[in-house]
């Protein structure tokens, strides 16, 4: 991104001033005795501030580029341009530029200027491109713009689409139906040392609610709640009836479950681990999708949406031995959007039915490693979580366990984002296979096998 084709806008001003002169410092030595009294301000009266960070990239150490500073085009007083670099990289891309991966230090600047009465003032602007920019650099810019200060705390965000710029507020008005579409930025944090000592994370930009009458229809042959909003009659979601809940097989006592395994080294014994995913919409990436009657093991019969489930196989071979046991992640209560947590719950999803799985040969030490932490999901205080401990996501992490990492693509949904069925059935669809992997596109039937004393 070149730093001239940044749109200027700050907290106090967008694009609004058409009968003042704009001002610009024009000579060098002005643009340096400006640049030196922002720095003395921002050592003096910013930093001295010490404030709490706000989220990941609040929190990211930062440098500021001062000696690649230039003037501001502004509509009033002066101002100054710098570059801000992030101590360890922070790479992100979002749900709007096509998955694209970008560094923030290309996209984050510190603006700097006086206003009328000759007060300093300190920004942090990102920009973030969409789709559509991106196609033509040249163009108008469009795509997110954020101010914040400098621990990130949010001033303003704006959209800017088809010439115009729209500032982000808040909804005040709670409607009977709405359908939310939000925007996210997935970000992952890079040490420079060890790419293992990194770690992800999400931020939404801003979310858009379409208020409406009661009766409408989401459109969900257009994908998802993102879709057309047109006729039709059916009931408008609300956050309550989106819910999940407990599994319909509980596994109260774990260890005993898990009893038959053996831990046993060489090559006559083999240990698979599978991940099973069931998608609300087969072979597409939505979150949820509407049900007539809700899916067993997941949702409640009468629930208006099916959320798919993820969930894991565990198999041991050896002579004429088989052992196999079904596990899946969930509440222990129901959970909703505007309420998320509940005591996790492990339970035995062997009668569960899956559209796509990947099948894992690992070794015995990765296979009890993997068992150790499924293991946590029943203990007291261990918590499901719709948004940050979901099935999918308490798959992903036990196959880390395992030295298994799959794709960790983060969906959005009412009034919450996370790892979804949706999203991990598409990423083993279309991802390479792994030397120990097999893919599935056609579910089998898989219970519980083998017994022991």
């Amino acid at each position: 991104m070149k730093r001239k084709n940044l749109i200027l806008l700050t907290g106090i001003c967008i694009l609004l001033v058409t009968c003042q002169k704009s001002v610009r410092i024009t000579r060098a030595g002005d643009l340096q005795s400006f640049i030196n009294r922002a720095q003395r301000y921002f050592t003096d009266s910013v930093l001295a501030l010490s404030a709490q960070p706000e989220g990941y990239r609040g929190s990211g150490t930062k440098r500021i580029k001062w000696d690649a500073a230039s003037a501001a085009v502004l509509p009033f007083g002066k101002g100054v341009w710098v570059p801000v670099e992030y101590t360890d990289p922070l790479f992100v891309r979002t749900s709007f530029s096509d998955n694209r991966n970008f560094s923030l230090n290309n996209l984050t600047w510190l603006l700097m200027y006086s206003d009328t009465t000759n007060h300093l003032h300190a920004e942090l602007v990102t920009r973030l491109p969409d789709s559509m920019y991106l196609k033509d650099p040249t163009g108008p810019f469009s795509g997110y713009v954020f101010v914040e200060d400098w621990w990130g705390h949010s001033l303003a965000k704006y959209l800017y689409s088809n010439n115009t710029v729209r500032k982000y507020v808040t909804p005040r008005v709670q409607p009977t139906g709405f359908v939310t579409y939000c925007t996210v930025i997935f970000g992952y944090n890079y040490s420079p040392n060890s790419a293992n000592d990194g770690y992800s994370w999400v931020e939404t930009t801003g979310c858009y609610t379409a208020y409406e009458p009661d009766n409408y229809d989401l459109g969900t042959s257009g994908g998802g709640y993102g879709g057309n909003i047109g006729g039709g009659g059916a009931g408008a979601p609300t956050l309550t009836s989106i819910f999940v809940v407990s599994g319909k097989n509980p596994i109260a006592n774990i260890t005993d479950y898990l009893k038959c395994f053996t831990n046993v080294g060489g090559n006559d014994h083999n240990y698979t681990v599978t991940v099973c995913v069931d998608q609300p919409t087969p072979g597409s990436r939505n979150p949820w999708t509407t049900t007539s009657g809700g899916l067993a093991g997941s949702s409640a019969a009468g629930n208006a949406f099916n959320v798919g489930h993820t969930f894991l196989i565990f198999s041991e071979q050896y002579g004429g031995t088989n052992i196999t046991r079904n596990i899946g992640f969930y509440p222990s209560g129901t959970v909703t959007p505007r309420n998320p947590s509940s005591q996790g719950q492990l339970s035995n999803n062997e009668d569960h039915i899956y559209n796509i799985s990947a099948t894992f040969t690992v070794t015995n030490a990765n296979f009890f490693a993997m068992l150790n932490f499924v293991s946590q999901g029943n203990s007291s205080g261990f918590l499901y979580n719709l948004n940050s401990e979901n099935c999918t996501t308490f798959s992903l992490q036990t196959l880390i366990q395992g030295g298994i990492y799959l794709p960790n693509t983060i969906g959005d949904w009412l009034n919450g984002m996370g790892n979804n069925p949706g999203d991990l059935g598409e990423d083993i669809r279309q991802m390479n296979l792994l030397p120990n992997m097999t893919r599935n596109t056609v579910a089998n039937y898989h219970p519980n096998i083998g017994n022991c004393q």
